[in-house]
């Protein structure tokens, strides 16, 4: 089902979520595979975005223009970053926060553990939109990783990621 996704300042959007027990984690997992993919160029979701404070999200960076590798559909329950490789800074935007782009510093290749797609390594474009997504389970924002004011910039189509 598609859900409304929240918009910041909504206090769901800064909570730490609580860890996803099994009939959360497939609700929510095709809630937020249906929600992702109603919205134009949008490569990842997470369930505080829908309004429920669980760790699960889902990202699919496949055919999407500024990914050179993809994994496809990834569903990641209760993950955990357990490796970062690399580090630069990229232009990112959020579903939350449709009005803003933000000049954020990610590792370039990362290693996810979840429940359900057990390790997944991840490089470019999707590892960015990996802790894109797996900082919105702790409550972090793109506007909280923002180097300063000059790091935000006012974005020319909020309809676009």
């Amino acid at each position: 089902m598609v859900r409304t996704v929240r918009l910041y300042p909504d206090p769901v959007l800064l909570e730490r979520c609580a860890p996803a027990r099994a009939g959360d984690a497939d609700r929510l997992v095709a809630d937020l595979v249906d929600t992702m993919r109603s919205l134009p160029r949008c490569v990842g979701l997470a369930a505080p975005q829908i309004g429920e404070p669980v760790r699960v999200a889902v990202v699919d960076c496949a055919g999407h223009p500024a990914a050179a590798a993809s994994n496809g559909l990834l569903l990641l329950v209760n993950p955990v970053l357990s490796e970062g490789a690399g580090s630069e800074v990229g232009r990112e935007g959020c579903q939350s926060i449709p009005r803003y782009l933000v000049d954020v510093r990610r590792f370039r290749r990362v290693v996810v553990r979840s429940d359900w797609d057990a390790v997944v390594w991840c490089a470019g474009f999707e590892a960015r939109a990996v802790q894109h997504e797996l900082d919105h389970l702790d409550g972090v924002l793109i506007l909280d990783r923002a180097a300063g004011a000059r790091a935000i910039h006012r974005r020319p189509d909020p309809g676009r990621d």
